[in-house]
Protein backbone atom coordinates (compact mmCIF):
# COMPACT_ATOMS: atom_id res chain seq x y z
CA UNK A 1 0.00 0.00 0.00
CA UNK A 2 2.81 1.96 0.76
CA UNK A 3 4.17 1.73 -2.67
CA UNK A 4 0.99 3.23 -4.08
CA UNK A 5 0.80 5.90 -1.82
CA UNK A 6 4.74 6.50 -2.95
CA UNK A 7 3.94 6.02 -6.79
CA UNK A 8 3.42 9.83 -7.48
CA UNK A 9 6.06 11.04 -5.17
CA UNK A 10 8.33 13.45 -6.52
CA UNK A 11 12.07 13.31 -6.35
CA UNK A 12 13.78 12.96 -2.74
CA UNK A 13 10.10 12.95 -1.51
CA UNK A 14 10.31 9.91 1.36
CA UNK A 15 6.67 9.71 2.74
CA UNK A 16 3.43 10.32 1.28
CA UNK A 17 1.00 13.73 0.58
CA UNK A 18 -1.41 14.09 3.91
CA UNK A 19 -3.94 13.88 1.16
CA UNK A 20 -3.20 10.63 -0.86
CA UNK A 21 -3.31 9.45 2.68
CA UNK A 22 -6.67 10.49 3.55
CA UNK A 23 -8.06 9.95 0.68
CA UNK A 24 -7.10 6.14 0.91
CA UNK A 25 -8.53 5.77 4.50
CA UNK A 26 -11.44 7.53 3.09
CA UNK A 27 -11.90 4.88 0.17
CA UNK A 28 -11.19 1.87 2.53
CA UNK A 29 -13.74 3.32 5.36
CA UNK A 30 -16.65 3.38 2.00
CA UNK A 31 -15.56 0.04 1.52
CA UNK A 32 -15.94 -1.30 5.06
CA UNK A 33 -19.15 0.56 5.20
CA UNK A 34 -20.78 -0.91 2.22
CA UNK A 35 -19.51 -4.33 3.33
CA UNK A 36 -20.65 -4.00 6.59
CA UNK A 37 -24.35 -2.20 5.50
CA UNK A 38 -24.95 -2.60 2.12
CA UNK A 39 -27.59 -4.89 0.46
CA UNK A 40 -25.67 -8.01 0.47
CA UNK A 41 -24.95 -7.45 3.81
CA UNK A 42 -28.84 -7.99 4.60
CA UNK A 43 -28.77 -11.73 5.24
CA UNK A 44 -25.83 -11.39 8.09
CA UNK A 45 -28.11 -9.02 9.83
CA UNK A 46 -31.01 -11.37 9.88
CA UNK A 47 -29.15 -13.72 11.24
CA UNK A 48 -27.37 -11.62 13.84
CA UNK A 49 -30.55 -10.73 14.83
CA UNK A 50 -31.37 -14.15 15.39
CA UNK A 51 -28.13 -14.45 17.65
CA UNK A 52 -29.73 -11.84 19.94
CA UNK A 53 -32.94 -13.36 19.97
CA UNK A 54 -31.28 -16.59 21.53
CA UNK A 55 -28.98 -14.47 23.39
CA UNK A 56 -30.42 -11.56 24.50
CA UNK A 57 -32.77 -12.84 27.23
CA UNK A 58 -30.52 -15.15 28.35
CA UNK A 59 -27.72 -12.04 29.11
CA UNK A 60 -30.85 -10.51 30.69
CA UNK A 61 -30.82 -13.68 32.93
CA UNK A 62 -27.60 -13.79 34.22
CA UNK A 63 -28.11 -9.64 34.82
CA UNK A 64 -30.92 -10.73 37.36
CA UNK A 65 -29.17 -13.29 38.74
CA UNK A 66 -26.39 -11.16 39.69
CA UNK A 67 -28.88 -8.39 41.14
CA UNK A 68 -30.73 -11.25 43.28
CA UNK A 69 -34.01 -10.53 41.78
CA UNK A 70 -37.24 -13.08 42.87
CA UNK A 71 -37.29 -16.33 41.49
CA UNK A 72 -40.83 -15.47 39.89
CA UNK A 73 -39.34 -13.43 37.44
CA UNK A 74 -36.55 -15.52 36.94
CA UNK A 75 -38.60 -18.48 36.29
CA UNK A 76 -40.38 -15.90 33.37
CA UNK A 77 -37.14 -15.69 32.14
CA UNK A 78 -36.32 -19.04 31.85
CA UNK A 79 -39.22 -19.81 29.99
CA UNK A 80 -38.79 -17.11 27.81
CA UNK A 81 -35.76 -18.76 26.74
CA UNK A 82 -37.22 -21.89 26.45
CA UNK A 83 -39.71 -20.53 24.20
CA UNK A 84 -37.33 -18.69 22.29
CA UNK A 85 -35.49 -21.61 21.38
CA UNK A 86 -38.51 -23.62 20.67
CA UNK A 87 -39.39 -20.97 17.62
CA UNK A 88 -42.59 -20.49 19.43
CA UNK A 89 -42.70 -16.82 18.51
CA UNK A 90 -46.20 -15.11 19.40
CA UNK A 91 -45.76 -16.76 23.49
CA UNK A 92 -42.30 -15.64 22.95
CA UNK A 93 -42.93 -12.14 22.49
CA UNK A 94 -46.05 -12.18 24.82
CA UNK A 95 -43.86 -12.91 27.27
CA UNK A 96 -40.95 -11.02 26.55
CA UNK A 97 -42.98 -7.78 26.68
CA UNK A 98 -44.43 -8.30 30.29
CA UNK A 99 -41.41 -10.00 31.38
CA UNK A 100 -39.52 -5.93 30.70
CA UNK A 101 -42.45 -4.10 31.93
CA UNK A 102 -42.95 -5.93 35.37
CA UNK A 103 -38.27 -5.80 35.79
CA UNK A 104 -38.77 -1.89 34.78
CA UNK A 105 -41.65 -1.11 37.04
CA UNK A 106 -39.54 -3.27 40.05
CA UNK A 107 -36.57 -1.20 39.12
CA UNK A 108 -37.76 2.13 38.73
CA UNK A 109 -39.45 1.44 42.61
CA UNK A 110 -36.47 0.18 43.86
CA UNK A 111 -34.71 2.80 42.93
CA UNK A 112 -36.93 5.56 44.28
CA UNK A 113 -37.23 3.94 47.95
CA UNK A 114 -33.28 3.31 48.15
CA UNK A 115 -32.32 6.95 47.20
CA UNK A 116 -35.67 8.92 47.74
CA UNK A 117 -36.59 11.95 45.90
CA UNK A 118 -33.25 13.52 46.79
CA UNK A 119 -31.05 11.08 44.46
CA UNK A 120 -33.91 9.67 41.81
CA UNK A 121 -33.18 11.67 38.59
CA UNK A 122 -29.61 11.74 38.98
CA UNK A 123 -27.85 11.82 35.70
CA UNK A 124 -25.96 8.38 36.87
CA UNK A 125 -29.22 7.13 38.11
CA UNK A 126 -31.09 8.06 35.19
CA UNK A 127 -28.44 6.34 32.43
CA UNK A 128 -28.17 3.28 34.59
CA UNK A 129 -32.09 2.69 34.71
CA UNK A 130 -32.55 3.92 31.06
CA UNK A 131 -29.92 1.76 30.17
CA UNK A 132 -30.96 -1.49 31.45
CA UNK A 133 -35.10 -0.93 30.78
CA UNK A 134 -33.85 -0.14 27.32
CA UNK A 135 -32.34 -3.33 26.98
CA UNK A 136 -35.36 -5.51 28.39
CA UNK A 137 -37.48 -3.53 25.67
CA UNK A 138 -35.06 -4.45 22.96
CA UNK A 139 -34.98 -7.83 23.62
CA UNK A 140 -38.91 -8.02 23.62
CA UNK A 141 -38.54 -6.32 20.14
CA UNK A 142 -36.66 -8.42 18.68
CA UNK A 143 -38.68 -11.25 20.01
CA UNK A 144 -41.16 -10.01 18.35
CA UNK A 145 -40.05 -9.34 14.65
CA UNK A 146 -37.43 -11.97 14.55
CA UNK A 147 -38.52 -15.26 13.35
CA UNK A 148 -36.95 -18.53 13.97
CA UNK A 149 -34.68 -17.40 16.74
CA UNK A 150 -33.89 -21.44 16.89
CA UNK A 151 -31.35 -20.57 13.42
CA UNK A 152 -29.33 -17.87 15.88
CA UNK A 153 -29.09 -20.78 18.16
CA UNK A 154 -27.76 -23.26 15.84
CA UNK A 155 -25.57 -20.41 14.52
CA UNK A 156 -23.26 -20.05 18.08
CA UNK A 157 -23.69 -23.54 18.42
CA UNK A 158 -25.87 -25.39 21.74
CA UNK A 159 -22.51 -26.33 23.50
CA UNK A 160 -20.82 -23.38 22.81
CA UNK A 161 -24.53 -21.68 24.52
CA UNK A 162 -23.74 -23.87 27.50
CA UNK A 163 -20.71 -23.30 27.81
CA UNK A 164 -20.89 -20.01 27.88
CA UNK A 165 -23.78 -19.35 29.89
CA UNK A 166 -22.37 -21.52 32.61
CA UNK A 167 -19.45 -19.33 32.88
CA UNK A 168 -21.75 -16.17 32.98
CA UNK A 169 -23.84 -17.97 35.84
CA UNK A 170 -20.70 -18.28 37.48
CA UNK A 171 -19.63 -14.55 37.24
CA UNK A 172 -22.70 -13.33 38.26
CA UNK A 173 -22.92 -15.57 41.18
CA UNK A 174 -18.99 -15.05 42.39
CA UNK A 175 -19.80 -11.08 41.26
CA UNK A 176 -22.89 -10.87 43.79
CA UNK A 177 -21.32 -12.51 46.42
CA UNK A 178 -17.43 -10.77 46.68
CA UNK A 179 -19.24 -7.55 46.05
CA UNK A 180 -17.28 -6.07 48.74
CA UNK A 181 -14.42 -7.52 49.44
CA UNK A 182 -13.98 -7.11 45.77
CA UNK A 183 -14.22 -3.41 46.63
CA UNK A 184 -12.16 -3.63 49.57
CA UNK A 185 -9.16 -5.04 47.52
CA UNK A 186 -9.42 -2.29 45.05
CA UNK A 187 -10.94 -4.00 42.47
CA UNK A 188 -14.20 -3.16 40.15
CA UNK A 189 -16.73 -5.77 40.31
CA UNK A 190 -17.64 -4.57 37.17
CA UNK A 191 -14.21 -6.11 35.95
CA UNK A 192 -15.29 -9.51 35.92
CA UNK A 193 -18.22 -9.33 33.91
CA UNK A 194 -15.94 -7.27 31.57
CA UNK A 195 -13.45 -9.59 31.24
CA UNK A 196 -15.82 -12.26 30.21
CA UNK A 197 -17.68 -10.16 27.95
CA UNK A 198 -14.50 -9.43 26.18
CA UNK A 199 -13.42 -12.80 25.90
CA UNK A 200 -16.88 -13.72 24.17
CA UNK A 201 -16.62 -10.76 21.63
CA UNK A 202 -13.18 -12.15 20.71
CA UNK A 203 -14.42 -15.12 20.22
CA UNK A 204 -17.85 -14.07 18.33
CA UNK A 205 -15.29 -11.50 16.30
CA UNK A 206 -14.44 -14.24 14.03
CA UNK A 207 -17.03 -14.76 11.53
CA UNK A 208 -19.17 -11.48 9.60
CA UNK A 209 -22.22 -12.95 11.96
CA UNK A 210 -20.66 -13.04 14.86
CA UNK A 211 -19.02 -9.19 14.66
CA UNK A 212 -22.68 -8.10 13.82
CA UNK A 213 -24.07 -9.99 16.96
CA UNK A 214 -21.56 -7.86 18.69
CA UNK A 215 -22.47 -4.50 17.27
CA UNK A 216 -26.09 -5.87 18.29
CA UNK A 217 -26.03 -6.66 21.58
CA UNK A 218 -23.71 -3.96 22.55
CA UNK A 219 -26.39 -1.94 24.00
CA UNK A 220 -27.67 -4.61 26.50
CA UNK A 221 -23.96 -5.37 27.32
CA UNK A 222 -23.44 -1.76 28.43
CA UNK A 223 -26.47 -1.59 30.28
CA UNK A 224 -25.55 -4.47 32.44
CA UNK A 225 -22.76 -2.45 33.71
CA UNK A 226 -23.91 0.78 34.41
CA UNK A 227 -20.85 1.66 36.92
CA UNK A 228 -18.88 1.86 33.97
CA UNK A 229 -20.71 5.30 32.73
CA UNK A 230 -19.23 7.04 35.69
CA UNK A 231 -16.01 9.20 35.43
CA UNK A 232 -14.12 7.31 37.89
CA UNK A 233 -14.46 3.83 35.61
CA UNK A 234 -13.19 4.85 32.54
CA UNK A 235 -9.80 2.59 33.12
CA UNK A 236 -12.20 -0.35 33.45
CA UNK A 237 -13.60 0.53 30.34
CA UNK A 238 -10.46 0.94 28.58
CA UNK A 239 -9.27 -2.34 29.95
CA UNK A 240 -11.95 -3.85 28.78
CA UNK A 241 -11.73 -2.61 24.97
CA UNK A 242 -8.49 -3.02 24.87
CA UNK A 243 -8.83 -6.73 25.77
CA UNK A 244 -11.41 -7.26 23.39
CA UNK A 245 -9.18 -5.58 20.62
CA UNK A 246 -6.12 -7.93 21.97
CA UNK A 247 -8.43 -11.03 21.55
CA UNK A 248 -9.74 -10.09 18.47
CA UNK A 249 -6.34 -9.28 16.98
CA UNK A 250 -4.89 -13.24 18.00
CA UNK A 251 -8.00 -14.58 16.84
CA UNK A 252 -8.17 -12.94 13.25
CA UNK A 253 -4.70 -13.52 12.87
CA UNK A 254 -4.72 -16.89 13.58
CA UNK A 255 -7.44 -17.80 11.31
CA UNK A 256 -5.59 -15.84 8.97
CA UNK A 257 -2.64 -18.04 9.26
CA UNK A 258 -3.87 -21.17 9.46
CA UNK A 259 -5.93 -20.23 5.58
CA UNK A 260 -2.04 -19.71 4.89
CA UNK A 261 -1.36 -22.87 5.46
CA UNK A 262 -4.03 -24.87 3.88
CA UNK A 263 -3.32 -22.56 0.87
Amino acid sequence: MLSVLMATARPGQSRPEPRDVLDLVKGAAAIRTRWALGPESAARWRDAMRVVAAIGPLALLAYQIQLGIRAELLLVGILIVFLAWTNRRRPTAALAWIWAILFSAGMIAAAMLSTGAHGWGSLEMTMAIGGIVGSFVLVAAVLTKVTQPQRGMSLVGRGRILAWSGAALTVAVVTRQLDEALWEAGVPPALLPLGLIAVICGVAAQSPVGRRSVVALSPITLAMLPQLTTVGSWGVVLLGLGSAGFLVAVLRSGSLAQRAIDG
